[in-house]
């Protein structure tokens, strides 16, 4: 016999769409008849609390919101129940009440206790939430719920064990530790460096757009509203007293439940990031204020239950992938950052005043919302459970947080995700520890491994943090991750950009104004959002720009006129940026460099329509040739040159017209491109079609290698590849002391075995294999380190 479901439907408060009802004694009779007579049949079985063996000084009350109409009360430690003859299980819901935060202690068969997180229900009677854990319980066990030292009093109503899902929604704060999917990718930074290669869209992308919008943009005013609402005397809480009310009153639920998007136009906003140049698209998952944009499971407080009642996240989903973008979700709801620092001022009041140590929202219980508008709704989802600044990564919602970040990637099988928070733990921000510590590498394999499920078998996706080396390096405590790590994913870095070329991609985060509306915010020109993005992709990075939108969904005119002119301008000088790789070297004055299918690119932020010396592009280079052309994109001016030993100088024959249909007058005629045609075009170790995991690269080397940088093995067994169009090949490498050996197999055939170990000087730029007659046709080479040392790769010359 199975308990007829309807009897179980959840009824309290603790979860959104259910209000509270009283349960007539007939319901109750039948619980109670179904809960004697189903001890070892049923796959769930409902248990009156006060039909079970009392411990202790426990007693029995009456409450007609009880399920039985009956409650027991926990009162001090050593107060329990028992409970036994009943079939295997493995999961238990305790359905409870209590006025405090805190644990109860359960144990089956007298083994060691489990402690399980309760909450407040804000009364011991009428209002009722469950504690819901999964536990192995065998066959007529016992059971013991009860409350000892440190624990925290409650009131029980029934108890619920079973396999599977038990009926309720699931407890946030009681979720098992998420394991990581099965795949090829182990959850350790060294594991994960040897089989990632960060994929080729991403590598051609170069831009990308961001939807930075979330609760915190509908009072327009600007970042962090979500605690600065919170904190007395900050520009953000005089705004919200004087527009809103007090935020015991009118909290940040309110702001979300008020959020108005009436004006947002998610289509014709994803043609006007095409139209901008991007090629990819970021929406906003969740910001600091624990709120989520999308339908989550694990997180009650979002946009499908409050507020917008539309799945942000799922409709920008669908209409990017339409566009043609590549899509990610951005996450910023981290232990540390969220739960550690961002949402502990909610849990105050004012220091003075008239509603001094009046408590913020906050402390709000479900009681409290008794004939609200957020009935059913539990603040402390939004809030947070009590703050440990301590050890936020030990915590339930460190736990909850990767069940959510599992939940939206299961969803929408992002191509990207990307956190504001660091990858290692050595950083300490608002007393705060910072980091995903030892989440990171779980996170990271978890995603990885979901990924090559739904990209059958593919690596495509990409994964963002912060804090890898750099000025804000979060592996002090242990340096020797960081070659692991930086192989591991792509690092990102807010408004900072790399200060050289980095031998790994990355990604710098910018906002063309405030990261969210701010009323009278003044925006970045088109001119420097263009100078921007040549800085980053000129030192081997991506940039994402937000747009920021008005709080109802919108952009300003401007904001418009200027991403029309970003996209007109990379109309015409995209192949300078999408798909490029660096130069030799990054910047001279004020020329950025690229280099894409052999061409270099010189782009000129101060073009003055006279002549030029670049001093890079001179004779006798390690990466140039003899430049043969010289042309100038968009403009049909004769550039005529000399190029010799102290540079390459340009001389326009005549005067150079503005680019067309860009309004920015700067931006049209002093940013232009060079595109420097040169007989030296070789195919770098780290030119697009590369593949090479295990492998680590080094740049800026200073040591005569083609542009200045190689590719390295130091395992055996390693294999870079690529695949290439042309009847010759020849491979450059470096041969110096020690160096290893190299197996070459072209189209699966083995065609060389080469020893790169010599005695003497390091020679750079060697020819060590060469095949000069392949058919015309598609072929594929490997390049296997064969052993004895480490081996490098610094080029291929390909006809």
């Amino acid at each position: 016999m199975k308990i007829n479901k309807l009897l179980f439907k959840q009824t309290e408060r603790s979860y959104p769409g259910h209000l509270v009802k009283s349960i007539v004694l007939t319901v109750g009779f039948f619980l109670l008849l179904y809960s004697s007579i189903y001890a070892n049949s049923a796959e769930k079985q409902i248990i009156e609390a006060e039909n079970a063996v009392f411990v202790g000084g426990t007693t029995k009350g009456l409450d007609e919101a009880a399920s039985g109409g009956q409650i027991v009360r926990l009162n001090k430690p050593g107060d329990g129940i028992e409970l036994s003859e009943f079939p295997a299980a493995n999961k238990l819901a305790i359905r409870y009440a209590s006025v405090k935060v805190g644990t109860i202690s359960v144990s089956v068969n007298n083994q060691p206790e489990r402690k399980v997180n309760v909450h407040s229900s804000g009364a011991f009677t009428g209002y009722y939430i469950y504690a819901i854990i999964d536990i192995a319980i065998p066959e007529n066990s016992t059971l013991s719920v009860r409350i000892n030292s440190n624990d925290v009093e409650v009131n029980l109503d029934h108890i619920v064990v079973g396999v599977g899902d038990l009926g309720p929604p699931p407890d946030i704060w009681n979720l098992p530790a998420l394991s990581v999917a099965e795949g090829d990718y182990p959850a350790d930074w060294e594991g994960i460096s040897r089989k990632y290669t960060v994929p080729a869209w991403w590598r051609e992308a170069k831009f990308g757009a961001w939807s930075h919008w979330d609760p915190q943009s509908m009072p327009e005013q600007g970042d962090w509203y979500a605690r600065g609402m919170y904190m007395q005397g900050n520009r953000q809480y005089n705004f919200h007293v004087e527009n809103f009310g007090h935020p015991s009153e009118y909290g940040y639920k309110e702001i979300c439940r008020n959020w108005i998007i009436d004006k947002w136009n998610p289509e014709a906003l994803m043609d006007l990031y095409v139209e901008m140049g991007a090629r990819y698209f970021m929406a906003m998952g969740v910001h600091h204020d624990n709120f989520d944009c999308y339908d989550s499971k694990y997180q009650p407080w979002n946009s499908v239950n409050v507020g917008p009642k539309v799945d942000i996240v799922g409709t920008w989903e669908k209409i990017a992938r339409q566009h043609g973008l590549r899509f990610g979700i951005g996450f910023h709801n981290t232990p540390g950052r969220t739960w550690g620092q961002f949402m502990t001022v909610r849990y105050t009041s004012d220091r003075s005043g008239t509603m001094e140590g009046v408590s913020y929202d906050a402390l709000h219980t479900i009681a409290d919302g008794k004939g609200l508008w957020w009935e059913g709704l539990d603040p402390v989802g939004l809030y947070g459970p009590a703050h440990d600044k301590n050890d936020p990564l030990h915590s339930p919602f460190a736990n909850q947080f990767m069940w959510r970040i599992d939940d939206a990637i299961s969803k929408y099988h992002p191509d990207m995700i990307y956190f504001d928070e660091h990858a290692g733990d050595s950083q300490v921000d608002l007393g705060v520890q910072m980091g995903l510590g030892f989440l990171a590498p779980q996170l990271i394999a978890n995603y990885y491994n979901k990924s090559l499920q739904w990209n059958n078998g593919k690596m495509d996706v990409v994964i963002n943090l912060k804090g890898v080396g750099g000025r804000y390096n979060s592996f002090q405590n242990n340096p020797d991750l960081l070659p692991f790590v930086d192989r591991a994913l792509v690092k990102s870095t807010e408004k900072v950009i790399e200060p050289e070329i980095m031998a790994y991609p990355f990604q710098t985060e910018t906002s063309i104004a405030e990261w969210h509306y701010q009323t009278g915010q003044e925006y970045m020109d088109a001119k420097e959002i263009v100078e921007l993005l040549m800085e980053n992709v000129s030192r081997n990075g991506t940039m994402l720009l937000n747009l920021t939108q008005h709080g109802r969904g919108d952009l300003d005119p401007e904001v418009i006129r200027i991403a029309k002119d970003v996209g007109a301008w990379l109309k015409v000088n995209g192949e300078a940026v999408y798909g490029s790789r660096p130069f030799e070297l990054c910047t001279e004055s004020s020329v950025r460099f690229t280099r894409n299918n052999g061409y270099v690119y010189a782009t000129v932020l101060d073009w003055k329509d006279s002549t030029i010396t670049i001093n890079a592009l001179s004779t006798g280079g390690h990466t140039l040739g003899k430049v043969t052309k010289v042309e100038m994109l968009g403009a049909d001016v004769t550039m005529n040159f000399t190029q010799d030993e102290n540079g390459l100088t340009i001389v326009p024959e005549g005067k150079v017209q503005p680019l067309p249909n860009i309004e920015n007058e700067l931006l049209a005629t002093q940013s232009r491109v060079l595109r420097i045609t040169h007989d030296k075009g070789w195919f770098n170790d780290d030119d697009p079609r590369v593949s090479a995991p295990g492998w680590f690269r080094v740049c800026n080397l200073e040591t005569g290698d083609y542009n200045n940088d190689l590719t390295i093995s130091e395992t055996t067994g390693n294999v870079w590849s690529c695949s290439f169009t042309g009847s010759y090949i020849a491979v450059i490498s470096p041969k110096e002391t020690g160096a290893g050996k190299m197996e070459i197999q072209i189209d699966g055939i083995s065609r060389a075995r080469i020893d790169l170990s010599i005695t003497g000087e390091r020679m750079p730029q060697q020819i060590v294999f060469e095949k000069t007659d392949l058919t015309e046709d598609n072929h594929t080479v490997k390049i296997i380190h064969s052993g004895n040392g480490k081996i490098a790769i610094d080029a291929l010359v390909l006809d």
